[in-house]
């Protein structure tokens, strides 16, 4: 069996043009498993030879087009041709483009207009396609660099690619990100806008080391709304103003100064702060109950470690009855409660100190974890609720979401077993990049998108 593959070009005038791409020869005498239907590298050869002739009928069509004077319609003289060198997925060509002089009927001739231009130049500044420069930005959030580039060279006729190159057009990007996304201006239509809740945590990378520290702290975390929802990720060392990186991810949910916003941490105050100094203005602050919980079983733990112990002197419903009705109390928002009966667990605690060695051990971890719950209680009085009431209808209560948001882009990129190392600006590219990717928003025109 032989294959002749042939492409015909029609352009808008009527005119048509073949070109004639390959030849592929499958003897039947011959055949091998391996070598049924279109082979990668017979594909990639194919697309490259695809790629080179629309690439060329298309700039001949557009200059052509191009020559026309947009105010008075006369045809433009060719000034000269220019090679330039086009960067795709399916190949790197260096192609001859026309510059096209001014027209005289221009007014004020300027570098745009009346000198003479490339039209290639204008649609590709950085001399690669969108659809190239958002793959690579994908997987370089996805992978690492070098990783990145061997898979596009792997499954792609592309030209060799460099993890530098992967690199800085991810940064590129993630500048475009930052500083060109509008956000949706909000409709106010006289009823109250729900609210949003931004779920926040950090996570630790490893940072270089000639920035003489050890860990780089991202902030990351999730926005929603009723109705849609928003990663985001950065990295307050690399950023001039974090708060105005976070304002802008909360007006592209279409967030306005008269829309209530509700913070949910682990009781970091400089997340809550953060927000704060984003929306210019209160923001309600409730304390996660996942973080709540745990130290509530680090007491619980602690006090069965005490009763469990030789020669323990003590009335066990002391110290177990307080123990077990500590998580019913801060569930049901009843702080003034919890907080009494941790003090009372702590002055029974302070009784055993006369007792034996075991028993006066176990009583001071029991103490020491309930002054540990009481601190942070007293650190977070402000958000603690009614989280009964807030879980039986509807509302969240923890940051899981945001937890899920330090694996999705941070450990799963930039964590600490992948042995790298981050600048705060490289790690801070990739977090706004990887919370795009993510999210569906790093698209070919992410320029013209919203959230």
């Amino acid at each position: 069996m032989d294959v002749r593959i042939t492409v015909e070009t029609t352009f808008e005038n009527g005119r048509k043009r073949s070109h004639h791409l390959g030849y592929f020869s499958r003897p039947f005498r011959q055949a091998q498993p391996e070598s049924f239907g279109l082979l990668l590298e017979d594909a990639r050869t194919l697309l490259r030879q695809l790629q080179e002739a629309m690439l060329l009928d298309q700039i001949e069509e557009i200059s052509e087009a191009g020559r026309s004077c947009p105010a008075c319609n006369k045809v433009r003289a060719i000034h000269d041709y220019r090679p330039r060198v086009l960067d795709t997925l399916f190949g790197r060509f260096r192609v001859r483009v026309p510059r096209i002089r001014g027209c005289g009927c221009t007014a004020k001739p300027d570098a745009t207009s009346g000198g003479p231009n490339s039209l290639l130049g204008h649609l590709f500044p950085d001399r690669a396609t969108p659809e190239l420069r958002r793959l690579q930005a994908e997987l370089g959030s996805r992978h690492s660099f070098r990783e990145a580039a061997r898979i596009m060279e792997t499954f792609l006729p592309c030209a060799k690619q460099m993890n530098t190159t992967v690199r800085n057009r991810l940064g590129r990007i993630a500048k475009e990100l930052s500083d060109r996304e509008q956000s949706v201006p909000a409709v106010d239509d006289g009823t109250p806008s729900p609210p949003l809740t931004v779920f926040l945590d950090g996570a630790h990378i490893r940072c270089r080391p000639e920035y003489q520290k050890r860990h780089l702290d991202l902030v990351v975390g999730k926005i929603e709304s009723p109705d849609r929802s928003r990663r985001f990720g950065l990295a307050q060392q690399a950023v001039r103003s974090p708060a105005n990186e976070l304002r802008q991810d909360l007006c592209a949910l279409g967030w306005d100064d008269h829309r209530p916003v509700t913070v949910i941490s682990d009781g970091e105050p400089a997340l809550p702060n953060l927000v704060r100094r984003a929306v210019r203005g209160p923001v309600r602050h409730i304390l996660d109950w996942w973080h709540i919980s745990m130290r509530v079983q680090h007491v619980a733990n602690a006090v069965k470690g005490l009763l469990q112990a030789e020669n323990f002197p003590g009335m066990p419903e002391l110290f177990k009855r307080p123990s077990e009705t500590l998580r019913w109390c801060l569930w049901h928002g009843k702080i003034m409660t919890a907080g009494t009966r941790l003090q009372c667990l702590m002055i029974d605690c302070s009784r055993l100190s006369k007792e034996d060695t075991m028993v006066r051990a176990a009583a001071a971890r029991v103490w020491a974890r309930c002054r540990e719950l009481y601190t942070y209680l007293a650190n977070n009085w402000d958000a603690l609720t009614n989280y009964d009431w807030r879980h039986r209808n509807g509302f969240p209560i923890s940051s899981s979401r945001a937890e899920g948001c330090v694996d999705d882009i941070g450990n799963a990129r930039m964590g600490k077993r992948r042995r790298m190392r981050w600048s705060p600006k490289g790690a801070h590219r990739v977090a706004v990049t990887r919370a795009a990717v993510l999210d569906g928003r790093l698209t070919v025109a992410h320029r013209k998108l919203a959230a």
